[in-house]
């Protein structure tokens, strides 16, 4: 069942013949106030103020095991009430409620009877004599579990005539009309009107009303009702997270909200997500500010956090909604709250899964010898002599012909030597065709009248995709939550969380090798050539690539992650007046080894091994993150006159962050197997780091609401950072929003019932940030030592670079938004629709000022010189219903959301003078390779291709294209080249000054930013199945690979690497109409040059839509897993990642192109688990 604050708690079928007692007594008995052992011993801790009876009745069933019974036409559930009491018992909160009306309410264990206070009360009211012939109605009512639903209200619309359900869920109407309409209501489902049309005999099954979900939303420093806000915030539960197999939140989130943009760089266990909001931010970049139960983090420990912890997870988007975090929310703000415990109940869950994993996407390679030698033989030319005799290519095309032969023979030319003649697929060799990981999450908690806690861990593991030198990967997260309700006015409360990781991974035999330098020696290693040579012995090919892998050395990371916060709540005022203070510490740790060791290999069956060019070394790095946290703030909230709620809030918080790292490295290790530095002879070689830095600010929010539809919020900080200069630290940020809910206008109300409208609101918002993303010493010049290359008196001297000039006044980048909104529902919410759309201005941008004369020497410093101007909007929209499928409801969703932003520079110093003739200056323009005012983030300019020269004579009338040849010029281009278009009509292509009045043949043809991002959710449930299908995508971006991009240009890079799948499409005299040029080498290596100067051709559409997630799942009915103390047990299988639709012409993954795709590739998973609970 659907857990959040507006929905009840199922009744326990152990409470059936209490609830059969009571349903009786709520409509023959008199007024009796009975008091139960559990009525007595139960204390909630209920703030909800100007919220509705049914609110408030929604909230006490799900924290408690009470269950409401009432007449809904009876009761004003609409009435508004404040509610602000810690630990007090029910009776106490309902006679606050009810004090002063005529309503009663009867207290038995744990069911309560609300009604009117009636005299001479009857069991069921008799409706206006009819003269038509009255029939008996008789039915049952059950959820979607089949489950019976005791205490629903029966009701004939129209009458006073009504009932509950007993313990079976059954109810009996005498005395209806036959075509009367009945009326099923429960708190927490949605209400049914059924037509009778001559029907005495109803089965009904309620759905879950879902509306509810998001209604309450937490905001900076507090919560607030969905419908009451005025900023633009949204928000998810963990219903979006927990029935999927994700072990990095960022993963469950992509698609999941409006403008929240996530990436994931790579597929490594150890890769952190990427998390945006609203497109680009500034040219320095800038990501959210990232909370977790109020304690800012980073996104690499939001990506690790233990997806089953997270109760909520809301999203601050504009300035107004994120101004009360100051300089560090310049960019929105993403607020994660965890789980705490709910029932008196212990409860306890457990959810397990085992997956299998397998790589998404990777370059295909051609691996026929025989072509394989053709095609590089060709690139070489007329560079190189060809790379292989006519003997060694007939011997090729036998191995094509049959590929059972033994690749490794001896060489003709030097029988000491082997030759080779593979159908190696190096990607096939390098990755594990399958590679497993499971995870087990559990959790317990319970709450008693003084004291809650919540215990959860999770152990999470998972072999690399690596099939030699495997990587391994193992986590470990703890939390622990506690709260004491020591007074009546006073609750103190600890959050404590532990996670420890482990990553061992080869250190690819190199000290400065990165992944991204092995995955480039993936692409180039010759398919020709084999991993093993028939004693057992690496190849030179294999060696250099799996025995880096296997033999090279490990780097082995371990990370500790500890946090404690310690909170304390005062009420100064009960229910009105309250004050909040809490402290955290934080202290990350990691630690890395690191090991670069040679590998053996040997190329002839008679030559001795040979041993790679490696220094036996070893390095270890440490490093160290302390950061500390005060908050004090204070709450005053009241509604005066039944229409004018307040609320006011202000307070204090700081912040500290120091960073130490060391590392220490020395060669000419001892023993291979112990590689310590400590155990090493060489020179040693150590540097340290030591940076920190401060927050302090001062916030306020004031919040104001009339009748429910005039809305006014202001919130504001005063904030100061260490990162600036002492005179320019300290900066006021304020904001302002408003909304008007004009559905709850009574002149609205004609057009309301007209359009079958639920809500209609209107929102408005402005607001001012700083940005203090930059580093913590800009504003100082700073030097730092070299070891100078030449040698004095037997050593290398050392030496000081000269510090860089700093601009005086350096000082924030200023974030300013406009946001406007609209939400809207229909049809008792079936159907939500919400848009906003805003205009984010950031200006004093961090970059290069004015251009400095070269005789200084020195780089120019950086000033806040630069503005951009982005535009965006995103919309949502979500269906959901039901129907009835077999007596049983079929509930169904479907939700789009879809996204937009642009971005502009609206001012920066990148001008150049347009001279005459005679050198005399006669106007401005800019260079259009840097930014420059009117410039669109991301647009890429480049050459519009015409297709290939097919003939002598069309070589030779065309434009000159010298200035974008190969940087080798000692050939020239021949038929079958690529010919480029001739825009300006000069005759030469080139790009000509550069600039914008003068961009020669070169102009706008794309923009690489990610445009247009959208998701499509669709759910449904039926029966104790549900399934989902999750799409996510990206409707436009442009890509264009880089020059030196083995993996999309394959051959036409270097002569030496793999031949692609996508490379056998190239131009010859009988395909004159190819995807390629002539094979030909080097044209893709350097960027600029022929293929690798950006054109129209071979522009990619990036833009792709992937199936992100499909679950089915089945939860076993209650009845069965009842009778073993099981409150739910569902079974699951879930894929991540399972097809992707790509305009990519090269198989590369679209959500992996950083780095040109050489990164550790995504992958595709399929997992089988459970959920537990008890």
């Amino acid at each position: 069942m659907k857990k959040n604050e507006e929905f009840s708690r199922k009744p326990a079928h152990f409470l059936k013949s209490a609830c059969l007692a009571l349903c009786l007594v709520s409509y023959g008995g008199s007024v009796v106030y009975a008091e139960s052992t559990y009525a007595e011993q139960t204390t909630l801790t209920v703030r909800m103020n100007n919220r509705t009876v049914k609110d408030v009745f929604s909230y006490i069933e799900k924290n408690s095991e009470f269950i409401f019974v009432y007449h809904g036409s009876n009761i004003n559930l609409n009435r508004k009430v404040n509610v602000d009491v810690n630990n007090q018992t029910v009776e106490s909160i309902l006679k606050k409620m009810f004090e002063g009306t005529d309503i009663e309410y009867i207290i038995n264990d744990r069911q309560i009877i609300v009604r009117k206070n009636e005299t001479n009360r009857k069991q069921v009211a008799v409706a206006a004599p009819q003269q038509e012939k009255k029939i008996t109605v008789t039915g049952n009512v059950k959820d979607g579990t089949g489950e019976p639903l005791i205490g629903v209200n029966i009701l004939v619309k129209g009458t006073t005539i009504g009932g509950i359900t007993d313990v079976d869920g059954n109810f009996s109407l005498p005395e209806v009309s036959p075509n009367a309409v009945i009326s099923i209501s429960y708190i927490g489902y949605k209400t049914q009107d059924i037509p009778l049309n001559g029907k005495s005999a109803l089965n009904v099954t309620l759905s879950e009303d879902s509306e509810t979900l998001d209604e309450v939303i937490v905001v900076g420093y507090g919560t607030q009702k969905k419908a009451n806000l005025s900023g633009a915030v949204d928000a998810i539960t963990s219903k979006a997270l927990e029935n999927r197999p994700i072990t990095n939140v960022g993963q469950g989130l992509q698609g999941t909200i409006p403008n929240l943009n996530i990436t994931v760089p790579s597929g490594s266990a150890n890769e952190a997500s990427k998390f945006n909001i609203r497109g680009k931010t500034s040219i320095n970049d800038g990501d959210p500010l990232i909370l977790v139960d109020n304690i800012p983090t980073t996104a690499g420990e939001l990506s690790r956090l233990n997806t089953n912890d997270i109760e909520s997870i809301s999203v601050l988007k504009d300035a107004a909604s994120a101004a009360i975090y100051g300089a560090r929310a310049a960019f929105g703000v993403i607020l994660v709250t965890t789980k705490t415990a709910k029932t008196d109940k212990i409860a306890i869950g457990v959810n397990a899964y085992y997956s299998t994993r397998k790589i998404s996407r990777v370059p295909k390679h051609v691996t026929d010898p025989y072509v394989t030698m053709d095609l590089k033989n060709q690139a070489a030319w007329p560079l190189y002599n060809p790379l292989y005799t006519q003997e060694q290519m007939n011997e090729a095309k036998k191995y094509s012909e049959n590929p059972s032969l033994n690749p490794v023979a001896l060489n003709p030319t030097d029988p000491n030597k082997w030759a080779y003649y593979g159908h190696t697929d190096w990607m096939d060799e390098v990755y594990n065709s399958t590679a497993p990981s499971y995870t087990v999450n559990f959790n317990i908690s319970q709450r008693s009248k003084k004291v809650g806690y919540y215990f959860s861990g999770e152990y999470y593991d998972q072999d690399g995709m690596f099939r030699y030198g495997n990587d391994l990967y193992k986590r470990y997260n703890m939390r622990g939550k506690v709260d004491y309700q020591i007074t009546d006015w006073l609750n103190v409360s600890n959050n404590t969380s532990f996670t420890y990781r482990t990553y061992d991974e080869p250190s690819f035999g190199e000290s400065g090798w990165s992944t991204k330098d092995f995955f480039h020696m993936v692409n180039r290693t010759n398919s020709l050539d084999v991993p093993k040579n028939p004693d057992g012995t690496w190849t030179s090919s294999g060696g250099a690539l799996l025995g880096k892998l296997q033999d090279g050395g490990r780097k082995v990371n371990n990370s500790r992650e500890f946090q404690t916060s310690f909170a304390a709540t005062i009420d100064l005022m009960k229910d009105v007046w309250q004050l909040k203070a809490d402290a955290t510490f934080r202290r990350d740790s990691e630690i890395t080894r690191k090991s670069f060791l040679p590998y053996t290999y040997k190329t002839g069956p008679e030559r001795p091994l040979e041993t790679s060019n490696v220094t036996p070394s070893a390095r270890n790095e440490s490093a160290f993150y302390d950061y500390n946290v005060f908050n004090v703030y204070t709450d005053f909230h009241k509604t005066f006159n039944e229409k004018h709620y307040l609320q006011a809030m202000v307070g204090f918080n700081q912040e500290y962050r120091k960073t130490n790292s060391f590392w220490v490295s020395r060669d000419q290790l001892i023993s291979d197997g112990y590689p310590t530095p400590e155990l090493a002879t060489g020179t040693v070689k150590t540097s340290e780091t030591i940076k920190e830095w401060a927050v302090r600010g001062t916030f306020f929010r004031l919040n104001y609401i009339y009748d429910n539809r005039y809305i006014l919020e202001f919130n504001g900080r005063y904030d100061g950072t260490s990162k600036f200069p002492k005179n320019d630290r300290y900066g006021f940020f304020p904001s302002a929003s408003a909304a008007w809910t004009v559905s709850e206008e009574s002149f609205f109300t004609n057009v309301k019932d007209a359009l079958n409208m639920t809500s209609f609101k209107l929102r408005g918002s402005y607001g001012s940030l700083g940005n203090q993303g930059v580093d913590e010493y800009t504003y100082l010049p700073s030097m730092s030592t070299y070891e100078i290359g030449s040698i004095l008196d037997g050593s290398r001297p050392i030496g000081i670079y000269m510090p860089y000039i700093v601009a005086p006044n350096l000082t924030w980048e200023k974030v300013s938004t406009v946001n406007g909104g609209i939400d809207l529902s229909f049809l008792d919410n079936r159907l939500t629709a919400n848009y906003d759309y805003y205009v984010r201005y950031t200006t004093g941008m961090l970059t290069t000022g004015k251009t400095l004369p070269n005789v200084i020497g020195i780089r120019e410093p950086k000033e806040n010189a630069a503005d951009m101007k982005t535009r965006g909007w995103e919309l949502s929209l979500m269906w959901r219903d039901q129907f009835n499928l077999k007596d049983s409801p079929f509930n169904y969703s479907v939700r789009f959301v879809l996204a937009d932003s642009r971005s502009f520079i609206t001012k920066f110093d990148n001008y150049v003078n347009i001279t005459d003739k005679n050198g005399n200056v006669i106007g401005r323009t800019s260079k259009w390779d840097k930014y420059y005012v009117g410039q669109e983030i991301g647009e890429m300019w480049g050459l519009t291709t015409e297709g290939f020269f097919q003939s002598e004579e069309e070589l030779k009338n065309h434009a000159d294209q010298s200035k974008v040849g190969e940087d080798d010029q000692s050939y020239q281009f021949y038929v079958g080249d690529l010919k480029f278009k001739d825009i300006n009509g000069d005759g030469k292509i080139d790009n000509g000054a550069g600039t914008l009045a003068d961009p020669g043949d070169y102009k706008k043809i794309g923009n690489k930013s990610n445009r247009l991002p959208f998701s499509v959710d669709l759910n449904a449930d039926w029966k104790g199945f549900d399934i989902r299908a999750f799409f996510q995508g990206i409707g436009k971006k442009d890509w264009y690979a880089e020059g030196g991009n083995h993996y999309f240009w394959g051959i036409y890079a270097q002569p030496w690497t793999n031949v692609q799948e996508q490379n056998l499409d190239h131009w010859t005299p009988e395909n004159p109409n190819a995807y390629f040029p002539r094979v030909k080498a080097y044209i893709a290596e350097s960027t600029g040059h022929e293929l690798a100067a950006v054109q129209t051709k071979y522009l990619q559409n990036a833009a792709y839509m992937r199936l992100k997630n499909f679950t089915f799942g089945y939860t076993l009915p209650k009845s069965v897993t009842k009778k073993a103390g099981i409150e739910r047990l569902r079974f699951y299988f879930s894929g991540e990642n399972l097809f992707e639709v790509s305009g990519l012409k090269a198989n590369l993954d679209p959500e992996a192109l950083d780095d040109d795709g050489k990164v550790y590739p995504l992958q595709r998973s399929f997992s089988f688990g459970f959920n537990l609970n008890f």
